[in-house]
């Protein structure tokens, strides 16, 4: 492999790992302003209803305890009782679902046009012979 060709599939490589990177950091960043949200719903009901309308809620929402896959399934069609629970499950969605897809979906493109760019090349030498 040439230098050229070398300094071109690390560029490819630093690509995929800076997508993949923003996806994640996105993601953390949904689930801690979901956590945010969360919390301060918590002090929002705490300041209006009280301490009694607090642990009525927390109750509710630890009576409906998911899977983590259930967990995201339903934070994001709204079916999760929790306030922060939609933010943080698409931030899981973007850290555990569309970042590894990304990478995925851009490694088989790159081996996909280096493939057909070896195919190219076999088929240009085959001509010339």
């Amino acid at each position: 492999m040439s230098n050229r060709n070398h300094a071109a599939t690390a560029a490819s490589f630093k690509f995929v790992l800076i997508v993949a990177a923003v996806l994640a950091l996105t993601g953390c960043v949904l689930v801690i302003f979901g956590c945010a949200f969360e919390a301060q719903s918590q002090l929002d009901l705490l300041r209006a209803s009280g301490p009694a309308a607090v642990d009525a809620y927390l109750a509710h929402v630890d009576s409906h305890q998911l899977s983590f896959a259930a967990f995201m399934l339903e934070s994001v069609t709204g079916h999760c009782y929790a306030y922060g629970a939609f933010l943080q499950g698409v931030g899981f969605w973007f850290v555990f679902v569309l970042s590894p897809l990304s990478v995925a979906l851009l490694i088989a493109v790159r081996w996909l046009a280096a493939r057909d760019r070896n195919v190219n090349l076999r088929l240009r030498f085959a001509a010339a012979h």
